[in-house]
């Protein structure tokens, strides 16, 4: 068996890795910073009096997106995982979030 023909299959996926990884890290700020606007904004009406905020369903909300983003990653590992170019992307995916 020839090592040398897993090379493009590991670099493609390396490639391909790095540029999901980048774009899911650059994605991730853009989305934080909207979130902590809007929850900026909702603290800042409830200090004014306009609004009231339930805490209790507010907290309850963030534990339901917690648990579905863990439920999700898992399955995401499972698919990585049964792909060949598996180890290149989640080594490319790792430098990518790094670097990004």
């Amino acid at each position: 068996m020839d090592v040398m023909q897993f090379v493009p299959d590991i670099g493609t996926g390396f490639i391909t890795g790095f540029i999901v990884g980048w774009g899911i890290k650059v994605a991730m700020k853009v989305v934080i910073a909207l979130i902590g606007l809007y929850v900026f904004s909702l603290i800042y009406l409830s200090n004014l009096g306009v609004i009231s905020i339930n805490t209790d369903a507010l907290f309850g909300l963030v534990g339901n997106v917690e648990s579905a983003v863990v439920s999700y990653g898992s399955q995401a590992a499972g698919l990585i995982h049964s792909v060949s170019l598996g180890g290149g992307f989640a080594a490319g995916a790792a430098v990518g979030l790094k670097k990004g």
